[in-house]
């Protein structure tokens, strides 16, 4: 696709006021995922409110950061970055362990990273990324994230776990509304079309009084944690290994997501790009480790909002990760970022998830289709969709290392499509 679809490029720079407006709607868009990560991570640490409120201050600290450092010098793409979820289940499965043990592994794993990109193998590694591969990840990136949609779209929590048809029916129609808004719209205002449908859902929501405000006006306006390491890191084995499988699997993420970013946007940079991006990510798994929170990665839903929106520019992304960055810092921004309500957000999800499968489909029909493609593209797509939807009780007696493989959708079907292309079904095997 080319840049010129697009109302700003890859490399153009908005005005600032509509970078700000661009950085705030990637903003929204990210928070809730933050606040899942960040919530899972310090649970299983069964952490105090003090340290809680630590946990998500860094959480939004790294995030903010490395988002910047990857828009700025890394792969230089429209990605937003956050923790992976590879080491957010990983993180929770050595939680028994300590969190010294768990920050050790956090840095071999980002240290293997770095290895891979200076030891020159992250070439061949790349080659193995197909058409077939390629499309296969855009489709699995939207249909993964179903199981979080549901709840989301449904709005089920807590106190409601199986959510409310109301709730479901006013998600449905929001995501309508966003697709329309996307197409009728044009110039800026089709740019920020997102944004107005969350304001809009927003709105809806605080008429049928399910928008809570009392956390936005309870949150005080600077806070900053003195205590900035919590512990040594210790290197023990499980923990080590674990984490190095987990960051094999972000790796693998990565590639995915650059991939897709660049079919949207220029395929030109990819090769240099690929590198830093893998080594930024890396550094991030040892400061990460560090300060005893999940490392980070380049979130793969990035082009699907890109569609909607059409701004492909990568300092849209910049400002996003100041706003997280700010929020690290000013609870007050932190909760006006939390105050959209999570149908709305899903909802918006939907559109953008809706706009990647269709570019996942033409990455693959761009060529012509043999009856081999049909397995090796629908097996894929078939088990990667089915593995999120199983009870992770189902992995409790798999080793920790398999689980990461295992009850990741994601990663499941990157590992299911790379087999059948290149080994199972792999050309030219059948007629010799």
């Amino acid at each position: 696709m080319k840049t010129s679809t697009y109302l700003y490029g890859l490399d153009e720079h908005p005005p600032l006021q509509y970078a700000l407006l661009y950085g705030l709607q990637w903003a929204f868009i990210l928070f809730p995922a933050l606040i899942i990560a960040a919530t899972l991570c310090s649970g299983a640490l069964n952490l105090d409110v003090k340290n809680e409120i630590r946990f998500l201050q860094f959480t939004l600290l790294t995030t903010g950061l490395f988002t910047i450092i990857q828009t700025l010098w890394g792969h230089r793409y429209p990605l937003l970055e956050g923790p992976a979820t590879a080491l957010v289940l990983t993180f929770i499965l050595l939680a028994p362990y300590g969190l010294p043990s768990i920050q050790g592994g956090l840095i071999i794993g980002g240290t293997l990273l770095i290895l891979i990109v200076v030891s020159k193998q992250l070439d061949r590694i790349t080659r193995l990324f197909t058409p077939n591969v390629i499309g296969v990840i855009l489709i699995l990136i939207a249909l993964g994230v179903l199981p979080p949609l549901v709840k989301f779209m449904t709005g089920g929590d807590p106190t409601h776990p199986r959510g409310a048809a109301q709730i479901f029916i006013i998600s449905l129609g929001l995501a309508l509304f966003i697709a329309t808004l996307s197409y009728r719209l044009k110039g800026f205002w089709q740019s920020v079309s997102i944004l107005i449908g969350m304001i809009a859902g927003a709105l809806v929501f605080y008429l049928i009084g399910r928008l809570y405000w009392q956390k936005l006006a309870a949150a005080s306006c600077f806070t900053l944690s003195t205590q900035w390491v919590t512990s040594a890191p210790s290197f023990q084995w499980p923990a080590a290994f674990a984490f190095a499988c987990a960051y094999i699997a972000v790796m693998v993420n990565s590639l995915g997501s650059l991939e897709g970013a660049a079919r949207i946007t220029d395929t030109e940079r990819l090769p240099r790009s690929t590198r830093r991006g893998i080594l930024v990510t890396g550094i991030s798994g040892i400061c990460c480790g560090i300060l005893g929170v999940a490392g980070t990665v380049s979130y793969s839903n990035s082009p699907g909002v890109i569609l909607v929106n059409r701004i492909a520019s990568r300092y849209a992304i910049t400002y996003c990760g100041v706003i997280v960055l700010m929020a690290a810092f000013i609870p007050k921004l932190s909760a006006l970022l939390a105050l959209v309500p999570a149908p709305v957000v899903g909802s918006a999800l939907c559109v953008a998830m809706g706009g990647q499968i269709g570019v996942g489909i033409s990455v693959v029909a761009a060529k012509k289709l043999t009856s081999r493609d049909y397995f090796v593209v629908g097996i894929p797509l078939l088990l990667g969709t089915l593995a999120g939807f199983l009870p992770h009780e189902l992995f409790d007696s798999v080793p920790g290392y398999f689980q990461v493989f295992l009850a990741n959708s994601l990663v499941m079907g990157i590992s299911l499509v790379l087999l059948l292309e290149h080994l199972f079904l792999r050309k030219g095997v059948r007629e010799r």
